[in-house]
């Protein structure tokens, strides 16, 4: 497999590994989102595999984007439309892998982590575990299309209270939403879920791949509309200036003065 600067990328058998590699939070840079659409489409001419673990290094799964990126000085309006369709990119690729993928999450789950764990066909989640979407709070809102993504799978009200309140959703919270498909003692994480893939993979392979197309499509009605218009809702956000002062408040360690 290729070498990469941010991501660990393995394959054994059927099962690919991709792992977030950047301590020790394993933030999302614009290196990381490039890294990880290459490897979703190189895995769409790999005829080997038949799933894909997103996993992490270290004890956090992701604490989300790399704010300091995103804050500097030289970070525009247009940068951030740009951000947004390399984002949608990011989760559609994924989503539309052959390949049956599992997010396997420890730690905090936060921003841009919890985003490619929802794009995610399955997602184990180790007890210590917990998403965050802090977005709100920093000036800006849930996006790469996540928002809709959330609403479809916990209802419009629980999905606007997790983003509004920016409050994190503990592992057996997220269970009770389907938010996780399995929570699991926190020393067993691999174990669990490469038993999680083991048993799908004693599947009926062609099934198991027409169930996923069928699933995911009868499940993504009106994505595209989101598609076109948030790269200039949120060029559009960023013009208002909140998001640099959400930013640089966060950084500063501040309330931020909206």
């Amino acid at each position: 497999m290729s070498e990469y600067e941010t991501i660990r990328v393995e394959q054994s058998d059927e099962v690919v590994t991709v792992t977030l590699d950047r301590p020790k939070l394993n933030l999302f840079n614009m290196t990381m989102i490039q890294e990880l659409i290459d490897v979703w489409h190189s895995l769409r001419t790999n005829r080997t595999a038949r799933f894909v673990i997103l996993t992490a290094q270290g004890d956090h799964f992701s604490a989300g984007a790399d704010l300091k990126q995103i804050g500097d000085d030289n970070f525009t309006p247009e940068d951030a439309r740009f951000q947004q369709l390399l984002g949608h990119e990011l989760m559609r690729s994924l989503e539309n892998l052959e390949q049956v993928t599992v997010a396997s999450l420890r730690g905090i789950v936060c921003g841009a982590g919890m985003a490619v764990a929802q794009a995610c066909d399955f997602r184990i989640m180790s007890e210590d575990s917990y998403y965050l979407v802090p977005e709100t709070l920093v000036g800006t809102y849930y996006t790469w299309g996540c928002t809709p993504r959330l609403v479809r799978m916990v209802g419009a009200s629980k999905a606007m209270e997790i983003v509004m309140t920016c409050d994190p959703v503990p592992a057996q919270e997220a269970y009770r939403l389907n938010l996780a498909n399995r929570v699991v003692p926190n020393d067993s994480l691999e174990e669990e879920t490469r038993a999680f893939v083991a048993k799908i993979a004693s599947r009926s392979p062609v099934c198991v791949r027409i169930t996923k197309k069928i699933a995911l499509g009868a499940s993504m009605e009106g994505f595209g509309n989101m598609f076109v218009c948030e790269p200039e809702l949120m060029q559009g956000v960023v013009f208002t200036g909140e998001t640099r002062e959400g930013i640089t408040a966060f950084l500063e360690k501040r309330p931020p003065k909206y």
